[in-house]
Formats: C-alpha cells, sequence, structure tokens
C-alpha cells in the first residue's frame, strides 16, 4: 500500500477521535435510562439531533464544494490567462526575428 503522499493518515488522525467520542456519547446517552424522564414532555432528542447534524454537515459540504468549485476555476483561469501571454511572446519572438537582410532595418 502506497501510503507516501496519500490524506489516509491524515484523516484517519482526525476521523479516530471523533468517531470514538460519538460512540462514547452514544452509549452514555442510551445507557443513561432516566434522561429526560423527570420532564413533562418527551425530549424527541435523536430527531432534534439528527436534524442539527444534518444541517450543519450539509451546509459545510455545500460551503467546501463552493469554494473548491471557484479555485478550480480561477486556477483555471491562470492556466488560459498564461498559455496566452506564452503564445503571444512566441508569436512576438516568431514575428519580429528574421534573418532576411532586407528587413533588419524594420525589425
Amino acid at each position: 500500500a502506497r501510503l507516501q503522499g496519500s490524506v489516509a493518515p491524515k484523516s484517519i488522525r482526525w476521523a479516530l477521535p471523533c468517531s470514538l467520542f460519538s460512540v462514547i456519547v452514544h452509549k452514555t446517552i442510551h445507557d443513561w435510562t432516566d434522561w429526560g424522564s423527570h420532564l413533562e414532555q418527551p425530549v424527541s432528542s435523536d430527531t432534534t439531533m439528527w436534524t442539527l447534524f444534518t444541517s450543519i454537515l450539509g451546509f459545510l459540504v455545500v460551503f467546501r464544494a463552493q469554494l473548491s468549485y471557484s479555485r478550480y476555476w480561477e486556477g483555471i483561469t491562470l492556466v488560459e490567462r498564461g498559455c496566452a501571454v506564452w503564445l503571444n511572446g512566441a508569436s512576438n519572438l516568431i514575428a519580429f526575428c528574421t534573418a532576411a537582410p532586407e528587413k533588419q532595418d524594420a525589425v
């Protein structure tokens, strides 16, 4: 397995603690049987938490996708501009360089 230059080690360093934290919170909430029993109305924490989590995650995914899309088009624009500059320079080099003795004064 080729790991040099891979994002797997860095992503595992971030994902593993978050996963362990999620498992601990899940176990703590579900093992704590009287959680919310003292309230008059039942707490729908599962749906509220999932709604909050998916809303935040959706916002982050859309934000990152929009940011990467704009960076992609900025890069493409800069590459095209660089190609145009090199093409202009090469065209000028060919146009203004001649070995004909009668055109030496014009060049």
